[in-house]
Formats: structure tokens, sequence, C-alpha cells
């Protein structure tokens, strides 16, 4: 029987994936790796993409919004590889995987717009709020 390398992905909502793989290719800022079994350890940011992975014979996709990947290998222990990201779909169809990651990044993309007019908002508020302090109404 081949080594196998666990990996494991999860976002803020769910785990996407832990499964015992073979090999898999991601595009790291410097170009695509490959990760095998007794990878050294390492950690990286993650473009947005998709990771191919083999699980029994059977190549497999992740389409991820971006993140960080850990490599590491505790002494008589099998590699490890964990990916954090914000939004991840898995799956055997390239096409379907790709477009799902694509909804999921437009929701973020959404809610951060969102937020980000709440925040001005309630920052505007809070600068009302402080100009109509009076000095003299504060008492030490």
């Amino acid at each position: 029987m081949k080594p196998t390398m666990r990996l494991e992905i999860i976002t803020p909502d769910n785990e996407i994936l832990d499964a015992e793989i073979m090999s898999m290719r991601v595009l790291l800022p410097d170009g695509w790796w490959g990760i095998l079994p007794g990878h050294a350890p390492m950690i990286s940011y993650i473009h947005s993409g998709v990771i191919y992975y083999q699980i029994e014979g059977q190549t497999r996709y992740i389409a991820l919004y971006q993140g960080t990947i850990e490599v590491k290998q505790e002494l008589g222990e099998q590699t490890h590889v964990l990916i954090l990201t914000s939004a991840a779909e898995e799956g055997d169809d390239l096409i379907a995987v790709q477009h799902s990651l694509q909804q999921q990044a437009a929701r973020l993309e959404e809610l951060a717009k969102e937020a980000e007019v709440e925040f001005k908002q309630i920052r505007l508020a809070l600068e009302k709020s402080l100009q109509n302090i009076n000095v003299t109404d504060i008492s030490l």
C-alpha cells in the first residue's frame, strides 16, 4: 500500500475535508507545488484556485477562496496538511466545483461590502456623539 498523508480543509463554518490522500498539487505565490507524504514542513499563503488531490487512485478537486496552508510531520507520524480558508468546495467535477466557489466568493464579497457600510455608519454615529459632548458636562 502506498504511503498516505492527512489533508484537512477548514472554513469558519465547516470542515470541508478530512481524508487520507496520496498526493496533492496546490498553487502558492511562487507557483504550483506538489506535496507527497514526507514533505518538508512549511507554511504559505494560497491563491484562490483549485487544489488537485489523489485519493484511492481517483483525482478530486477543491476550489478555494484564498487561505493558508501548513504542512507538518511529527516525529514518527504521517504528514499532515492543514488548509484554512474562508470558502471552499470539494468534488470530482472540476467545472461544478469552480462554479460553486465563484458563487461563494461573490457572497463573501457582498457580505464584506455590507460590513464596511455598517462600520462606516457606526463610526459616523460615534463621531457625531463625540462632537455633541460638552466638555463642561464632564465632571471629574
